[in-house]
């Protein structure tokens, strides 16, 4: 591949970001005193550059493989937070509660917890939700399907216009 200069680089970058060629120029090149115009088209010019193009794919390759999730881990997922528990992560003993650290947990407890922080008088653990969690479980596992019901019937339309004011034609 050809090298890239330090801007186009960066140009690659700020378009991988924001997904906008014009908004991507903007930022990897000075355009103060450029119109709109000039901007958008020169935008337009730089993802026509095979070198561009081609380093604009590399980048998004590397996001896409580092992306990649499938549903089989959505599913798990969802699920450890469904079954996850607050006994996962304290322990009780008579009037005590031990807070367990996190290195004792294991990796699917801690997944599920969405924020620690210190608060007044201890420590707070907040989990995701696991009514989100069911929903979209539910969602993805067809549960939730629309259900049809056949429904059959008449309306007494003479009446129902007599009764509104309506005139039959």
């Amino acid at each position: 591949m050809a090298k890239l200069t330090i801007k186009q680089e960066n140009f690659c970058n700020y378009y991988i970001e924001t997904g906008n060629a014009s908004e991507a120029y903007r930022r990897a090149y000075s355009c103060d005193k450029m119109k709109d115009e000039t901007v958008n088209v020169q935008a337009s010019k730089m993802l026509n550059n095979p070198k561009i193009t081609l380093r604009v794919k590399q980048l998004q390759d590397v996001l896409q493989r580092r992306s990649d999730i499938t549903k089989d881990e959505a599913i798990k997922e969802l699920s450890a937070i469904v079954r996850s528990r607050v006994t996962d992560v304290l322990s009780a003993k008579g009037m005590t509660v031990r807070i367990k650290s996190i290195e004792e947990l294991p990796d699917e407890v801690v997944a599920c917890i969405s924020s620690i922080k210190k608060i007044k008088g201890g420590i707070e653990v907040k989990f995701y939700d696991k009514i989100a969690a069911i929903d979209r479980l539910s969602k993805m596992l067809g549960w939730d399907k629309a259900t049809k019901i056949d429904m059959q019937g008449s309306v007494p339309v003479k009446e129902w216009l007599s009764k509104f004011g309506g005139d039959e034609e």
